[in-house]
Order: C-alpha cells, then sequence, then structure tokens
C-alpha cells in the first residue's frame, strides 16, 4: 500500500487590489466585477500544502520554521499591504491562487510536492490551485 503524507498550514495576507478586465473600460469592469472594480483590500488566508517522504529520524515531512520561511519569503513579505494589482496581471482569487501556486512550486526544496494553495478571499469565497499528478 502506498500512501502519500501531506502537511497543509495557513497564512495572512493582508494586501489590496482592483478587478478589471484586460481593455475593459470603467463601465465594463463596474458591469463585470460590480464594487469590486474599485481598490479594496482583504485579509487573504492562504493555505498551502506540501506533501513528500516522511524522515525516518524525527518523523516529520518538513520542518514548520521552514515551510513558514518559504512562504514568508516568497509570499507574505514582498506582497504584505502592497496593491496585488501593481503585481500580478489579474488578482481574482483564482488568477492569485494559481499564481501563488507557481511562485511557491519554485521556492520549495525538491523533496517536497506542492499539492495545493488555497486562497480563502472572504468567509465565501476560496480559490484554489492543485497539483495534478502525470496520467
Amino acid at each position: 500500500m502506498t500512501h502519500r503524507t501531506a502537511i497543509s498550514r495557513t497564512y495572512c495576507l493582508p494586501a489590496l487590489h482592483t478587478l478589471s478586465g484586460a481593455g475593459f473600460s470603467d463601465r465594463q469592469n463596474l458591469r463585470v466585477f460590480g464594487p469590486c472594480s474599485r481598490l479594496h483590500g482583504h485579509d487573504y488566508r492562504i493555505e498551502v500544502s506540501v506533501s513528500g517522504p516522511l524522515d525516518p529520524h524525527s518523523g516529520l515531512l518538513v520542518n514548520r520554521d521552514v515551510l513558514d520561511q518559504i512562504v514568508d519569503d516568497c509570499l507574505i513579505q514582498p506582497y504584505r499591504g502592497t496593491n496585488l494589482s501593481d503585481h500580478f496581471r489579474h488578482t481574482t482569487g483564482e488568477a492569485l491562487a494559481a499564481s501563488f501556486f507557481e511562485l511557491l512550486k519554485r521556492a520549495l526544496p525538491s523533496s517536497l510536492t506542492l499539492e495545493k494553495v488555497c486562497v480563502h478571499e472572504t468567509a465565501k469565497n476560496s480559490f484554489s490551485t492543485e497539483h495534478r499528478c502525470p496520467a
């Protein structure tokens, strides 16, 4: 029997953004995105899930401090308190989940697989990008 062991950690990223479509007029943005077409902020909760082999000595998948530092260096410090629209082409929850996934995937050690990044934007809205195993 084979199985995968994973750990998920949650981080907070307070940031601003504006939802807008490429080439959209202000009127089109308002029609498509409503009030979110204006500058506003969120305290994003970002859930990061990684998998990999357990260390035979400690029983850990990854030292939590190491994972926290990677996420802090890659996502939290560069974007905390900023306007995400200045850093990313699209800042919908879906697009942010995909962008954050790619940033973290490049930063993780090869012993870990990034399984999922879930961006919780509000109590009602969450968006995720997941690792897909080749068929």
